[in-house]
Formats: structure tokens, C-alpha cells, sequence
């Protein structure tokens, strides 16, 4: 059995950011940006959401994630991610794997509430020529939350498109490109 160099390394890196991201201190992600990074027959995405796009996750209302409201909603904050983030390739939905969500923190006050979620995953597209959409539905209250810039890159390909997705234009096209 033949694995890529590739693959091992991103395979070690997911593992790894699994462990660290739900303690995550650095930015990841700026907010309302986000990444979906092409690599063999993987879409990884990494994408920063405002906390008020969930509903019912902010117990006391000050417009923020506390460590607190986070762990007692992160079910629900799952569920949110997953019914409101697909990728399509034309009518089949491409399954999120490895969903893994974590808070915005401060680099100065760790204890600080968020105000911005980090989602990650992967999906996994088994046709290399495959027209996908992806389609975002969570976006935050305000007008600088109404707006989340979309990367797809495949390095591979030498192939970067930006793409700026609001709730009247919330869906993206692009290709995966075979080898």
C-alpha cells in the first residue's frame, strides 16, 4: 500500500490540530474569512463564523461565546454548522468529516468571550473532475458579519479564487481538477 508524503503529513496535522484546537489561543482564521484548501482528493476547510449566526447558543445575551455557553451548546453549534455548510457535487451532498469548532480567543485575555467561531473540516471528493458547490448560511447580525470571504486553493494546480459569499449570494462554484 502506497501512501503520499502528502497525505501522511496532512493526516498528522489534522491529528495534531485536533488536540489543540479546542485550545486554541492564536488566530486561526481571521474573521469572516475562510479557507478551502484542495489536496488530492481532500477539501479542507477552515472557516471563520460570527457567533451570532447561531441562535440560541448565547444564554446571557451580551452577544458573546463564554467558555460555559460553549460547552453546554456544542451540540447544538455542531448541528448548526452541519445543516448550514454543504458541499454538493450536482444533487449528492459530500459529507463533513472530522468537524472540530472552536472559539475566537483573545490573545490578551483568554478569558474573554468570542465573538467568532473556528470551523474545521474535510471532505472527501472521489471524482478528480468534480463540479462542486458549497453553500454557507451563517451569518451574523451585523453589517460587517453580513459578508465572509471564501479561498479555494488547490496548490497543486497553481490555482487560487477568492469569492465573497452573503446571504443573497451564498453559494460558490468551483472544480476540483484531476491530475
Amino acid at each position: 500500500m502506497k501512501i503520499s508524503i502528502t497525505k501522511m503529513a496532512i493526516t498528522f496535522f489534522t491529528i495534531g490540530l485536533s488536540g489543540v484546537l479546542p485550545l486554541a489561543q492564536a488566530h486561526i482564521m481571521v474573521a469572516q474569512k475562510g479557507t478551502l484548501n484542495i489536496v488530492d482528493d481532500g477539501i479542507y476547510m477552515v472557516l471563520s463564523v460570527p457567533v451570532s449566526a447561531f441562535e440560541g447558543i448565547d444564554t446571557d445575551n451580551d452577544g458573546k461565546l463564554s467558555k460555559t455557553e460553549f460547552r453546554d451548546k456544542r451540540t447544538d453549534i455542531a448541528e448548526t454548522v452541519k445543516s448550514n455548510i454543504s458541499l454538493k457535487n450536482g444533487k449528492q451532498e459530500i459529507s463533513l468529516q472530522g468537524l472540530l469548532l472552536s472559539p475566537v480567543l483573545s490573545h490578551h485575555h483568554i478569558d474573554e468571550p468570542a465573538t467568532q467561531l473556528i470551523v474545521t473540516g474535510k471532505y472527501t471528493v472521489h471524482e478528480p473532475d468534480a463540479n462542486l458547490n458549497y453553500s454557507l448560511g451563517l451569518f451574523g447580525q451585523t453589517n460587517s458579519e453580513q459578508s465572509i470571504e471564501i479561498t479555494v486553493k488547490n496548490k497543486a494546480h497553481k490555482f487560487e479564487e477568492k469569492s465573497v459569499l452573503t446571504p443573497t449570494a451564498s453559494t460558490l462554484n468551483f472544480s476540483v481538477f484531476s491530475e
